[in-house]
């Protein structure tokens, strides 16, 4: 049952990155971690009282950016301090009605739904997507998605409270609508009713037919939003009333619904549902795929990959760095982790278990390699310390005590252009950014 199910979601602890300067690796620390970070912090706390603009570039010892052009947010850091002051969310993150006060070049008619500066959101990440990034996100002007996933009323509840505590700003709850179970239309009933009475601004739903769950939101002034893979399904998802689609890509990572690429399916899906709104998920990592993506008739993106490898997300820091180190070619289309959630394909980082299911000719479920064998030990949602089944679901918080390559690790093509750690804020505030450029170019 779904309920059964949330006590094997993943943790939902806080998880701070330290920072690193523009040219120092890890390894070239000679002090406390501690301490170095407070005279970074005293370093910016000066400069920026004397007016200059500071930015910390993480990652940039990556394997994968060496020898790479900067990109347009790392160019941005050359700009003079007048030229940062003006840029479009540029200086310290305000919060709530501060950030929806200018209207951006990238405003939308998604914008004006949803009460937001900008039109992006981060995506509901299962337990991953806690209140800090959640948070973080709308007080950057974008719209913040809490994962609910299909737990409890009541773990559900102290999470938007926990958000709310955070922000003045909209944001969002996911629900997983998948029915695994007899009886779980029912539960998610009920449980989507619930969150409606809570303080959100809408709800994300994901796998399934949106029809049973549109009423209830929508008769608390919630909006109801949906992710589908198919035109054809976004399609039934207008015409059963939510109010916007969320359309993925089969380059996504996590469960994967969409069988086409992000970049054909996008204006098919516009053309065939229009003028319903339309935002792009899968593929999209940086500034110029959201220029992209707005370019085919997009009315926002929703982001996962590039949540992930931030500050307020709570997963094991090695899963942060092999999406930083990955490259597209390193993510895999597959059905590997179906414990607790069969018949749906996603897509993960290349890790062990993958290597030796190939190696072993790839058998099918029941007979693969350490099958009903544990990977590890994880705190779960609820709080209790449980074991993590070989081919689960699931994603590593940072108290996984197993071999982080045994575990699943979500992620989509957009690897390609995640090359460092840093906080939400700053990752809506360079996608803005860098998005704005590529229009106006």
């Amino acid at each position: 049952m779904l309920g059964e199910q949330a006590s094997k979601r993943p943790h939902g602890g806080g998880l701070a990155g330290a920072l690193l300067a523009a040219d120092e690796h890890t390894a070239d620390r000679r002090h406390d971690g501690v301490q170095d970070q407070g005279q970074l912090h005293r370093v910016l706390a000066d400069d920026r009282s004397k007016g200059v603009g500071v930015t910390v570039e993480r990652g940039a010892h990556s394997p994968k950016n060496r020898g790479r052009p900067q990109s347009l947010s790392a160019r941005a850091a050359t700009r003079t301090p007048a030229a940062i002051d003006e840029a479009p969310g540029a200086g310290t993150a305000t919060v709530g009605a501060d950030n929806r006060r200018v209207r951006s070049s990238l405003h939308t008619p998604l914008c004006d739904l949803l009460d937001v500066r900008y039109p992006i959101l981060n995506a509901g990440i299962g337990w991953a997507a806690g209140p800090e990034l959640a948070a973080a996100v709308s007080n950057a002007g974008g719209f913040g998605v809490l994962g609910g996933g299909s737990s409890p009323i009541e773990l559900v509840a102290a999470r938007i409270a926990k958000t709310r505590s955070l922000t003045s700003a909209p944001f969002g709850v996911n629900v997983i609508i998948a029915e695994t179970d007899p009886g779980d239309d029912v539960l998610l009933r009920d449980l989507i009713a619930a969150i409606s009475e809570l303080d959100v601004a809408a709800i994300v739903l994901f796998w399934g037919d949106p029809t049973p769950y549109v009423d209830a939101p929508h008769r608390h002034h919630k909006k109801v939003l949906i992710q589908v893979g198919s035109a054809a399904e976004a399609k039934a998802a207008v015409a059963a009333g939510v109010d916007a689609v969320i359309v993925q890509g089969f380059e996504a990572g996590g469960h994967v619904r969409g069988t086409t690429s992000i970049w054909e399916l996008l204006p098919e899906t516009v053309r065939a549902v229009k003028p319903a709104l339309v935002l792009a998920s899968g593929g999209v990592g940086d500034g110029a795929g959201i220029a992209r993506a707005l370019q085919l008739g997009a009315h926002g993106v929703s982001l996962g990959t590039r949540f992930v490898a931030c500050d307020e997300t709570p997963v094991h820091p090695a899963y942060k760095q092999r999406i930083v180190d990955a490259k597209a070619e390193d993510t895999v289309y597959n059905s590997l982790y179906d414990v607790w959630w069969p018949d749906a394909p996603h897509r993960t980082l290349r890790n062990k278990t993958l290597a030796e299911w190939e190696a072993a000719g790839c058998p099918p479920s029941g007979s693969r390699p350490g099958e009903g064998t544990s990977i590890g030990h994880r705190t779960s949602a609820t709080g209790e310390w449980t074991e993590w089944p070989r081919y689960a679901i699931g994603t590593a918080p940072p108290d996984f005590d197993g071999d982080i390559e045994y575990a699943p690790m979500w992620a989509g093509t957009s690897v390609s252009v995640v090359n460092d750690i840093k906080p939400a804020g700053e990752i809506v505030r360079d996608l803005v950014h860098d998005a704005e450029v590529a229009r106006a170019g």
